[in-house]
């Protein structure tokens, strides 16, 4: 049996939309969109703003048109309630999913002739390697102040509450090359980080932060002492003092080893992502109004905090006021990530529910 949402899914992750190669998809976007009668423009970004008329306070829809790798030459199926890709790929539900539901909630409101608030579409460019489309939207072309971002691998009818503020940092090690049959003479760098871990260890550093090193280079060849290496780490905290107070104390601790070893050190620190916590006045008021809704469609609402980071960080920071709800699709960002048709069915009646 046909189902158009299943067929409209399937047809979108087929067009390549990695990161930085979304034209072709934001095209065929935009001819979606003016076809369901809505209003589309593009900003000087690429990000697409999409406006469909209603009555009511505006609210707006966000989600990403950018994939990651490998996601060229996606080919998806219907396999027992899911859709999968063929496994040389990831699925590209993440985002593609929300979007698919966007399409067909634009789509059954029209042809039901259902009254719907104004409903801004926002589709955004390069969310997989900063947010960049979100950072650089043209607030200007939105109506509506608050609004939703679909991009969250959880069951539908999840709230995301709180997501952490994201900063990366590039490390530079500097001791002295030497043979390795007189390592005396030189300053080992490997050394120096094995230090270095011992004083301050990675992973949850409290209920609120996580530290982690993901990138480690040094030496090249295997008969001499690695004189410099290069990390590349991140550390992420729910909370500006907390991540203030452990930025600090890391850049401290590697401070002190390096002298204590002879060895030099560079580190740069950069923030990729604000992070936003509604638990109080308008945000806690504006989760408890979604969760309302999403237990009026019939479902379940749950509410956490993500360690994750999304448009929706930058978007509260800019001082709009969005909540992060879950998409329904699982294992994304690899060639396992599925999307449960029921889950993607539900997410067209949440948008539908949080429209009207």
């Amino acid at each position: 049996m046909k189902n158009r949402l299943v067929d409209t899914f399937i047809e979108l992750v087929a067009i390549d939309s990695p990161t930085g190669r979304e034209d072709e998809f934001a095209k065929h976007m935009s001819d979606r969109l003016v076809k369901l009668g809505l209003n589309v423009t593009a900003d000087s970004y690429g990000n697409l703003v999409a406006r469909k008329d209603g009555s009511g306070e505006p609210v707006f829809f966000a989600a990403h048109m950018d994939t990651v790798e490998p996601g060229r030459g996606i080919k998806a199926t219907v396999k027992g309630g899911y859709l999968v890709s063929d496994g040389r790929t990831i699925l590209g539900a993440d985002n593609k999913a929300a979007i698919a539901a966007m399409l067909e909630f634009l789509a059954e409101t029209s042809e039901s002739q259902i009254k719907t608030l104004p409903v801004d579409i926002i589709l955004t460019r390069s969310e997989e390697i900063g947010n960049y489309g979100a950072v650089n939207l043209d607030i200007s072309l939105l109506r509506a102040g608050k609004g939703y971002c679909f991009d969250s691998s959880n069951p539908v009818g999840t709230i995301v509450t709180a997501s952490p503020i994201y900063e990366r940092f590039d490390l530079v090690l500097n001791g002295k090359d030497a043979h390795a049959s007189v390592p005396e003479q030189g300053i080992n760098t490997l050394t120096v980080l094995q230090k270095l871990l011992t004083k301050f260890a990675l992973g949850r550093l409290d209920d609120m932060s996580v530290i982690n090193i993901g990138i480690v280079h040094a030496g090249s060849v295997r008969n001499t002492v690695p004189g410099a290496m290069t990390l590349a780490g991140e550390l992420r905290s729910f909370r500006e003092k907390e991540l203030d107070q452990h930025k600090k104390r890391f850049t401290r601790m590697v401070e002190k080893v390096c002298y204590r070893m002879g060895a030099t050190y560079t580190i740069d620190w950069v923030r990729e992502n604000p992070g936003y916590r509604h638990t109080e006045g308008a945000g806690r008021a504006f989760v408890t109004e979604t969760a309302a809704v999403i237990s009026a469609a019939g479902l379940k609402p749950k509410q956490l905090r993500s360690w994750g980071v999304s448009d929706a960080n930058i978007f509260n920071d800019r001082g709009l006021l969005c909540i992060n709800l879950a998409d329904g699709s699982e294992f994304s960002h690899s060639t396992e990530e599925r999307q449960s048709v029921r889950e993607l069915r539900r997410l067209v009646t949440v948008m539908r529910s949080l429209a009207t």
